[in-house]
């Protein structure tokens, strides 16, 4: 039956519509929502709050003209991918509602100015880079682990509010830096334990709430209680240390006596993983890079890792596990970066990170004997997507086929070739089968590719450690010695064209970790 509210709004050509309330609740308990609503084409502004919706329809796409539209105090779980249909949205309030993930296809709403998904479910939100318009983002009473690296952009120079409070953020990341015209920062009741020097960049900061942290700077940590926020930022300037500073992660050891430092060494030999870093050689595999992948991909690092036993199941599926979940963490579900693993056995070098028209890639994907184009993989993962869609009736996708939207529309895409001209990665998508490790790879090549370096080589930090944690490099053998975790990595070098030298990984800054022993040979 249609609503009175939805018939006048239609006749009347109204371009607000407000259904909020117990009353609407009331009648969509009893016989649904109307869906005449989606068919008042020229609405620019939707209210549907506080009616107790579980579910949006699809047909929102069609309300082409809404530059405004607020569902929150609802029980939805999910929002449908058309949305990406509503190209003049610039206000969007889903909070508080049981959205545990949002649609990738967000992203394409460039025209957005202010997004608040406070009080849900979320862990993640899609990539912010494209939406240059963007002033506020709430996301408040989630379940963020980390802030959304890809809202740190130096592109978003309108963006000035991030509230992101009662959350579970254990990181401050160094892109903070990239936010100059942030003014509110909300920060408060998450797991903070450090503030990084980068912060002090932002200088225009009005509002900064960092209480309910439990940091480790004492000073701080009053400052913060007293809620000078000048005084606050001045001390970040001048006293929190900055990650992506050499001179500042060597700290004050330098003042330490040698008997100090042996004592210390001494004892954190006796304690500690040890993750053993050998420098590149002349003998070692190169990655050479073109200036055309900075226009879809523009980052790579890579590093080998020797001597590494696999032959466990129990292992080699722990593994696996540990880079689906990086995946879906500190990767921001491959919107941040993407790892991929190889046999380093089966790698011809040097290798050429490129980019080609998707019809000139040809790859054997992983668990794929075929060769195809990349253009025919794409296909046909978005047909297997769609038909996924259909049957489980669900607008979100799995495995794979959720970052397929990472390339769309891309006139290129990136690839990683070896020096016989086949492809071995093609990300952020698949590596080649013929690359894939199994349980007799005794060396592995790491490739992690990604729109931002840093964020890149916190990915590759993040994988090496779990690969020394879960043992994968073997046991100390020392007469005498405490068994501890060992893991061998070898610096891989990043060249230009001309053989320049763009990135060497790990470098001395690289894998700064308590609890592990780094050394460099």
């Amino acid at each position: 039956m249609s609503w009175s509210e939805v018939q006048q709004a239609q006749e009347e050509k109204r371009c607000e519509l407000i259904l909020s309330g117990p009353v609407f609740a009331e009648r969509i308990q009893k016989d649904g929502l109307d869906p005449g609503i989606f068919k008042v084409a020229h609405l620019n502004f939707l209210d549907m709050s506080k009616t107790q919706l579980k579910e949006l329809s699809p047909d929102i796409g069609n309300l082409v003209n809404l530059t405004r539209m607020v569902i929150s105090y609802n029980e939805l779980t999910t929002l449908p991918s058309e949305i990406k249909n509503l190209k003049k949205l610039k206000f969007l309030d889903v909070s508080h509602n049981s959205l545990s993930e949002l649609p990738s296809e967000m992203s394409t709403l460039t025209e957005i100015q202010s997004i608040n998904v406070s009080s849900n479910e979320l862990t993640t939100i899609p990539p912010l880079n494209d939406m240059v318009k963007l002033v506020t983002l709430n996301i408040c009473y989630n379940k963020f682990t980390a802030l959304p690296v890809s809202v740190c952009d130096a592109k978003l120079i309108h963006f000035t509010d991030l509230i992101a409070n009662n959350n579970a953020i254990a990181e401050i990341p160094t892109e903070i830096e990239c936010l100059t015209g942030l003014k509110v920062l909300n920060l408060g009741e998450n797991d903070l334990k450090e503030v990084p020097g980068e912060l002090g960049a932002c200088t225009k900061i009005k509002e900064l709430n960092l209480k309910g942290n439990k940091l480790k700077d004492k000073r701080l940590l009053k400052l913060v209680e007293q809620c000078h926020v000048k005084q606050q930022m001045e001390y970040i300037r001048s006293h929190c240390v900055k990650k992506n500073s050499e001179s500042n992660k060597q700290g004050k050891s330098k003042k330490k006596t040698k008997q100090t430092k042996k004592v210390e060494n001494e004892e954190v030999d006796e304690l500690l993983d040890e993750l053993r870093v050998l420098h590149v050689s002349e003998d070692t595999l190169k990655v050479v890079y073109t200036a055309r992948v900075e226009l879809v991909r523009p980052y790579i690092i890579c590093c080998k890792v020797s001597d590494v036993d696999l032959s466990d199941p129990a292992l080699f599926k722990k593994f696996i596990t540990a880079q689906t979940k990086l995946h879906d963490g500190v990767c921001e579900k491959r919107t941040a970066a993407t790892i991929a693993t190889h046999d380093y056995s089966k790698i011809v070098g040097p290798l050429l990170y490129d980019a080609k028209l998707p019809q000139k890639i040809m790859i054997a994907p992983l668990g794929k004997k075929k060769e195809m184009s990349a253009l025919e993989l794409y296909a046909q993962l978005n047909e297997e997507a769609d038909t996924l869609r259909k049957e489980k009736k669900k607008n979100t996708y799995s495995g794979i086929h959720k970052y397929l939207y990472l390339l769309k529309d891309k006139p290129i895409y990136p690839c990683l070739l070896d020096s016989t001209g086949s492809v071995v990665s093609f990300p952020p998508i698949t590596n080649s089968e013929g690359t894939k490790i199994s349980t007799d790879t005794k060396h592995i090549f790491l490739e992690v590719t990604g729109n931002n370096l840093n964020t890149c080589k916190k990915v590759m930090d993040t994988l090496l450690i779990e690969m020394l944690k879960l043992g994968l490099g073997g046991k100390s053998s020392e007469e005498g010695e405490q068994h501890r975790n060992i893991l061998t990595v070898e610096q891989i070098k990043i060249v230009d064209e001309e053989g320049q030298m763009k990135v060497v990984y790990p470098s001395r800054t690289d894998i700064v970790a308590e609890g592990i022993m780094v050394t460099r040979a």
